[in-house]
């Protein structure tokens, strides 16, 4: 599948020093597009823009500048749709697109259109590689494309200017040429329209757990096989699990895939890993979205597991029952901003043109370290002198947390 990118930047801090946004793969879940968000300091029902569309079809990038308001989940399922068309397909829409922008003029095609277009290529009629009145032309009348030439002896027929063939065929079939070929509406049904602008359809995965895991047996052989398992689970449901695999206990499985509500868990969590204990996982992260609004503990766990290079499912657990350990900035959205406010906060004008040269990013990087903090994409997080609880972790880990090896 084809991956395509988009910035995302809020409103509320455009011109903010040093700040960049957050970068997003499309197509995403629900969970990664939440997390984009949060890496762009989004306020809860906030306003954001998207830029730099990198990875998507070249035809594509102008529309989707143009295209005027756009939601992240509009993006998503128009990249899971794009990320699924082979050549044939992609040269089909980019005509579609070509005739739709030749019907509007000035006007841009809305992320509406791109999408519906997007959804209804077959009502559409490619010749890939026929891409001037010529090329039309020979292909017609080797064809039968027109049903005047296909009336007439092979003797009239050359006698034919092929780019004049071409060009009525064109005008007949008010069709378009594309860098990749020739395309036209074949259908004269009315337009279908897959989104209406408003209830966006649902597309590709739709986990609605925390953490989510595909199991396998673990002799199964590798490929998209097992059952899937939101976590958290009550007692129930894991037997559910057992039971549709074909197992009596997890031990006899392997976890083949993972999805979550924490991107550093996509990767690491699958193999062998004790299901009940990221069951429990899956649990504390369910209460940390109980503790405080907007996801804030949430953002605090993920900066906590960059601050400490979190890679191990024990660490991950007691760091769920250790946050209080560690003091959190959310609203530092890079060192560049910070090293402004502490300028700002010493009463000295930032805006002075003395400062038009002046490097923000090392003093600001300069002043979070000597303030004990690290920067992370959630905001600047450090350890303070409470006192960590080890439940899960040994004291091989314990001495590391100790002597601040995990504070890089």
């Amino acid at each position: 599948m084809k991956h395509m990118e988009v910035n995302v930047t809020a409103d509320s801090h455009r011109g903010s020093h040093g700040y960049e946004g957050a970068v997003l793969m499309l197509p995403a879940s629900v969970h990664e597009i939440q997390d984009a968000l949060q890496r762009a300091h989004v306020a809860q029902g906030g306003g954001y823009e998207l830029h730099c569309f990198n990875g998507w079809p070249q035809f594509m990038t102008s529309h989707l500048i143009l295209s005027g308001k756009k939601s992240l989940e509009e993006l998503s399922l128009l990249a899971d749709q794009v990320s699924r068309m082979d050549e044939f397909q992609i040269g089909t829409y980019e005509g579609a697109l070509h005739l739709c922008r030749e019907a509007k003029g000035d006007t841009p095609i809305t992320t509406k259109e791109l999408i519906n277009l997007a959804f209804s290529l077959d009502d559409y009629e490619y010749h890939p590689g026929v891409t001037n009145d010529t090329s039309l032309g020979r292909a017609c009348m080797e064809g039968g494309m027109l049903d005047i030439v296909e009336s007439l002896s092979d003797e009239a027929v050359e006698l034919l200017d092929p780019a004049k063939v071409g060009k009525a065929l064109r005008n007949s079939d008010h069709g378009a040429f594309t860098p990749r070929g020739y395309v036209y509406r074949s259908s004269t049904a009315a337009r279908r329209e897959f989104y209406d602008g408003e209830h966006l359809p649902s597309c590709g995965d739709s986990h609605s757990g925390l953490l989510s895991l595909r199991i396998e047996k673990a002799d199964a052989p590798d490929g998209d096989s097992g059952i899937w398992l939101e976590l958290p689970a009550d007692e129930k449901a894991l037997q559910w699990a057992l039971l549709s695999i074909g197992e009596e206990s997890f031990d006899a499985c392997r976890i083949a895939e993972t999805r979550s509500i924490i991107p550093a868990f996509q990767y690491q969590l699958a193999g062998d890993e004790d299901i009940g204990k990221l069951n429990t996982l899956a649990g504390r992260l369910q209460e940390l979205r109980r503790e405080a609004p907007d996801d804030l503990m949430l953002m605090k766990y993920k900066a906590v597991l960059e601050l400490e290079q979190c890679f191990d499912l024990d660490m991950a657990l007691d760091i769920t029952a250790n946050l209080g350990c560690y003091d959190f900035g959310p609203d530092i959205l890079s060192p560049d901003a910070y090293g402004e406010y502490v300028l700002q906060s010493a009463g000295i004008d930032t805006g002075d043109p003395a400062f038009s040269r002046f490097d923000f990013r090392g003093y600001g990087k300069r002043q979070i370290e000597q303030a004990g903090f690290v920067f992370t994409p959630y905001g600047a997080i450090s350890r303070n002198g409470q006192e960590f609880v080890h439940e899960y972790t040994g004291q091989e880990q314990q001495g590391k947390l100790e002597n601040g090896m995990a504070m890089q």
